[in-house]
């Protein structure tokens, strides 16, 4: 009697040791915290205000064919999804452990000079999950899941805005070369003339010079915008498997939206990027639980079920006996070996909280800075624009006086050179402030 008291005493201690050491964490009620101070939302409200999609602020045929195309042939997002269903399968792997484990055999022997033996058998082996042990396993590859979703989400909505900046970026290499082959062609008119004026020794030699130099000048700005061109159109093809020849793009650009003109509020919630983060808080919570409760006592039951006859129908189906066994076992001394491993769970539970709140201070930084971009990119674009105007007044009263031999060469070129620079000035500034809506849309958690 004593033998069994003792050994029921000592689980006891076991249990009460463990119980007492346990600190629960309660990161992602933290991360919650920390979300609405900073985004004045939460993710409760992450599907409240209905949000329009990421492809509706460049909304053109063809670049939604781009996006169509890419979802489905790109390397990188189809790894992403494996990935997604990889832990679709692991999570029915961990589950499956809260279940009973029945398997069944047959044995067949025979010797000589005797008759053959059958031994059928069932067995059936079940861990008690009185601890919720295996649930919070369970529980914490759910939460994986969901992560590895947002992960994929994520995935999806950054190829489609790189795809529509690549568009965008297609239409401006595009605007750039139009405007430096017009600035090569008007500075090869005006070298002409010039070596027709050198000829009848109306100009010095150094107005010739000076002449060829802006030309060929521009010559090889023309070179490097049409390779970048070139690349841009590599980069695209890349992005959705489909050959270069075979994209089709404008040369003006599409209207781009203003994300913030679109939706009632700001809800960093729907970012894939803070919910995958977030997600995987209360993963490695459950996985500090799952941890702690390996110091409790665990209880398994096993059930078996054997029969032996020389006919296999009675063996099968005759009179079987069969056992019925539970076992209680408990931790007892391991160098501190679990105690370790429940302390580095709640450690990498709270790097996941510090993770989240890097990606959450990034976000807000990422929106406050498109739009302070927005504002800054108008201004300029408005003030480049006017100052474009004047250059185009200022470069037909030049042409006019030089034809009337009032104003110099340098003088002409000069206030050449400046139209056609305001000119590519205006197409960059286009450029970036509708590759700035799209990074805000992206910041603000529209997507595909």
């Amino acid at each position: 009697m004593k033998q069994p008291t003792y050994f029921i005493s000592i689980i006891s201690l076991c249990l009460l040791s463990a119980c007492s050491t346990f600190d629960d964490v309660a990161f992602d009620d933290k991360a919650s915290t920390q979300l609405q101070a900073l985004a004045k939302t939460s993710f409760e409200q992450a599907n409240q205000t209905a949000a329009i999609p990421l492809t509706e602020l460049l909304a053109i045929g063809e670049v939604n064919h781009l996006i169509t195309t890419a979802l489905a042939n790109n390397p990188g997002l189809q790894q992403t999804w494996l990935t997604l269903k990889t832990a679709e399968q692991q999570l029915k792997v961990t589950s499956t452990a809260q279940w009973p484990d029945i398997s069944a055999q047959l044995n067949a022997t025979k010797t000589e000079a005797n008759s053959a033996n059958y031994n059928p058998g069932l067995s059936v082996a079940w861990t008690v999950d009185i601890w919720q042990q295996l649930a919070n396993a369970t529980s914490a590859g759910e939460a994986n899941l969901a992560a590895s979703g947002y992960a994929y989400q994520g995935a999806r909505d950054l190829l489609a805005a790189n795809i529509m900046q690549s568009y965008l970026t297609l239409v401006q290499y595009a605007q750039l070369i139009d405007i430096e082959k017009r600035k090569v062609s008007t500075l090869k008119t005006n070298e002409s003339v010039i070596v027709d004026r050198y000829r009848k020794g109306l100009i010095d030699l150094k107005d010739l010079d000076t002449a060829k130099s802006s030309t060929q000048s521009s010559q090889a700005t023309l070179v490097e915008y049409q390779e970048q061109y070139q690349q841009a159109l590599r980069n695209l093809a890349l992005l959705t498997g489909v050959t270069k020849n075979q994209l089709i793009y404008r040369s003006e650009f599409p209207q781009v939206v203003m994300p913030l003109d679109k939706i009632q509020s700001q809800n960093l919630a729907r970012r894939p990027d803070l919910q995958q983060a977030y997600q995987g808080i209360i993963a490695d919570q459950y996985r500090h639980k799952v941890a702690y409760k390996a110091l409790l006592p665990d209880l398994s039951l096993s059930a078996s079920l054997s029969s032996t006859n020389t006919n296999l129908h009675d063996a099968l189906f005759g009179s079987n006996a069969w056992q019925l066994l539970g076992q209680l076992t408990a931790p007892v001394f391991n160098a501190g070996k679990l105690k370790s491993e429940v302390e580095i769970a709640r450690l990498s539970a709270e790097k996941s909280y510090w993770a989240f709140q890097e990606t959450l201070l990034s976000a807000v930084n990422e929106v406050d800075n498109a739009i302070a971009q927005e504002q800054a990119i108008s201004k300029r674009l408005v003030l480049t624009e006017s100052a474009l105007q004047s250059a185009r007044r200022s470069e037909i009263t030049y042409t006019e006086r030089y034809r009337q031999g009032t104003v110099s060469l340098i003088d002409l070129l000069q206030v050449q050179q400046q139209t056609f620079s305001l000119q590519t000035q205006v197409t960059q500034l286009t450029y970036q402030k509708l590759n700035n809506r799209i990074t805000l849309g992206l910041a603000l958690g529209l997507g595909v």
